[in-house]
């Protein structure tokens, strides 16, 4: 799998984990532990995407 179709994947990963996150943040709170949880996936996907540029 190529550094293209690598970043394409992610970027489909991190639209999803970032809808879940805001939906998670405006009804259960920002403080909430599965907003937080999203939030911290949503880092790690975007690390990831640095590494592989």
């Amino acid at each position: 799998m190529n550094a293209l179709m690598i970043n394409e994947e992610l970027m489909k990963k991190i639209k999803t984990v970032r809808h879940a996150m805001i939906t998670a943040g405006t009804t259960k709170g920002l403080n909430h532990t599965e907003t937080i949880r999203y939030s911290q996936k949503l880092d790690e996907l975007m690390n990831e995407v640095q590494l592989h540029q």
